[in-house]
C-alpha cells in the first residue's frame, strides 16, 4: 500500500485540487483509494459531495483512544474511491497524530488499512503543525504543490530541510509546479530552472471544478488540465512499483507488505528516473 502527503506550509497553492485530482486518477487506474482529508476547513469532503449546498459536517472527534477513524470512512460516488473527513477541530487532529506516532501505533494502523486500500493519499493542511510534521515522517511520498513565486518556494526549501534532517539526505519528495502561468516572467524563469518538475497549468477547467463539484476527470476528461493530473499520477505509479508498496496493473505483480518508512532513513532516486530527479538544493559557496 503506497501512501502520499499532498503538503506545502504555504496556502493558496492548490493542494486540494491536487490532492482530489491525484486520488481520482488512481482510483480510475483501479487502484481501491482513500483520500484522507486533514485540513479542518472540508474542503474535499464539500467537493466530493453533490448536495447543492455545503454540507454539515458532524466532527468526528479525533480524540487520542476514542473512536476507531476506520469506521468513519464512507464511500464517495466515485469508484474505488473512499473519504476520511477531516475533524473540525486542528488541535484535536494534531493530538491524535501526536498520540498515534507513539510506539509505532500509526504504522500499525495503516497497515491494518492495507486490506482494503492500495493508495492513500493524504490532504495536508498548511502550516508546519504537529499532524503535518508527524505525517511527513511516516509517509512514502511528500508531493509539494509550489507556485512558482518566492513564498511558495520559501515553503518547499522548509519542507525540503524538515525532511532532510529526519528521512536522509535525499528523502522522498517530489516538488510540483502548480499554478504555472508561463505568460509571467517569474513563471517561465522558475520552468527553466528546473524544466524537469512536473507542471500543473493555470486553467479555468481547474477553478470550475468548485461549480461542477467533481474532479476534471468527470466533467473535462479530455482536457490538457486532466492530462497533467494523469501524467503526474502515472509517473508516482511507476516510482510506487519500483518501491513495491504498490502493485503494478501492468505485468500484475503484487507488492510486497507494506513496510512503512523508518526515519531517518535516506531514498535516493535512480539518476534516469522517469518521475523527477532529487530535489538538490544549491550549493553553498556556489
Amino acid at each position: 500500500m503506497a501512501t502520499l502527503a499532498i503538503f506545502n506550509p504555504k496556502g493558496g497553492v492548490g493542494k486540494t485540487s491536487l490532492a482530489l485530482n491525484l486520488a481520482f486518477e488512481a482510483a480510475q487506474a483501479g487502484f481501491r483509494t482513500l483520500l484522507w482529508e486533514v485540513d479542518e476547513q472540508g474542503d474535499s469532503h464539500w467537493l466530493l459531495n453533490d448536495a447543492p449546498e455545503r454540507p454539515t459536517r458532524a466532527s468526528p472527534h479525533w480524540v487520542p483512544g476514542g473512536v476507531d477513524i476506520t469506521t468513519l470512512i464512507t464511500p464517495t460516488r466515485f469508484e474505488r474511491l473512499s473519504l476520511l473527513a477531516a475533524d473540525d477541530c486542528m488541535r484535536r487532529t494534531d493530538n491524535w497524530f501526536a498520540d498515534m506516532a507513539h510506539g509505532q501505533r500509526l504504522a500499525r494502523l495503516f497497515a491494518s488499512m492495507e486490506a482494503d486500500f492500495d493508495v492513500i493519499i493524504l490532504d495536508c493542511p498548511p502550516g508546519f503543525s504537529d499532524a503535518n510534521r508527524t505525517i511527513m515522517q511516516f509517509v512514502h511520498l511528500v508531493v509539494i504543490p509550489t507556485v512558482p513565486a518566492p513564498l511558495a518556494l520559501r515553503g518547499l526549501h522548509r519542507v525540503r530541510d524538515f525532511l532532510r534532517r529526519h528521512r536522509g539526505a535525499h528523502p522522498p519528495m517530489l516538488p510540483v509546479f502548480s499554478m504555472m502561468d508561463k505568460r509571467r516572467t517569474l513563471h517561465r524563469a522558475a520552468a527553466e530552472e528546473h524544466p524537469d518538475w512536473p507542471v500543473i497549468p493555470m486553467r479555468s477547467d481547474i477553478e470550475r471544478m468548485t461549480e461542477r463539484k467533481a474532479p476534471l476527470g468527470i466533467f473535462a476528461p479530455k482536457s490538457a488540465s486532466r492530462h497533467a493530473y494523469q501524467s503526474l499520477w502515472n509517473g508516482i505509479q511507476r516510482k510506487m512499483a519500483r518501491m513495491r508498496v504498490i502493485r503494478s496493473l501492468v505485468t500484475g505483480q503484487t507488492s510486497a507488505p507494506t513496510q512503512m518508512p523508518a526515519a531517518p532513513r535516506a531514498n535516493r532516486p535512480k539518476p534516469g528516473s522517469p518521475l523527477w530527479p532529487a530535489y538538490q538544493p544549491e550549493q553553498r559557496g556556489s
